[in-house]
């Protein structure tokens, strides 16, 4: 994929570059205007950040079952109502959610927008982690929207929903 100036920026690029050649930790904070924000269970985790586009991760249970021992994050383009619980299913009955710490939630774009009478991204994030009692924060934003920050996976990271925040230790040193 080519770079696009007009979707990426210079604020993109240069988050890109500090996050390839910086030791230093990336916070995110909490967009209210994203629409998963409204998708919080308070608390604090810490934990090893895995995850990613959800779609992606429903694949992959078909020939391994990542240990999501950590914080699991995700984001979607595209996904259907049906499609966001459905993986949800698959993750938390294959076994790969029984380590999990906190769930940090980015963007879901055209994913199960609130429509009247109908399920939202939101109705089946809290059916699958309110009762799993860890906190969860949504509105995060990254995912696929335009300027879009780095994040490193696989390294450390703490969720605090009280300030509205994911921390994320270097993926450099």
């Amino acid at each position: 994929m080519a770079w696009d100036e007009r979707y990426f920026g210079r604020d993109a690029a240069d988050r890109l570059r500090r996050a390839l050649m910086e030791p230093q930790p990336v916070t995110l904070h909490q967009d209210a205007a994203e629409i998963t924000a409204r998708a919080v269970v308070q608390g604090t985790a810490s934990g090893i950040l895995m995850g990613g586009n959800l779609n992606l991760i429903g694949r992959a249970i078909g020939w391994a079952c990542p240990n999501f021992d950590g914080i699991l994050f995700l984001e979607a383009v595209d996904t259907e109502i049906g499609q966001i619980d459905g993986v949800l299913t698959q993750l938390r009955r294959a076994g790969c959610l029984n380590g999990l710490k906190g769930v940090a939630v980015g963007q879901f774009i055209r994913s199960a927008e609130p429509k009247p009478g109908k399920w939202s991204v939101i109705d089946v994030l809290y059916d699958h982690f309110a009762a799993w009692g860890v906190p969860v924060l949504g509105g995060l934003p990254v995912g696929h929207g335009p300027h879009p920050p780095t994040i490193p996976l696989g390294t450390m990271a703490t969720l605090d929903t009280a300030a509205r925040t994911l921390t994320i230790d270097p993926g450099v040193r």
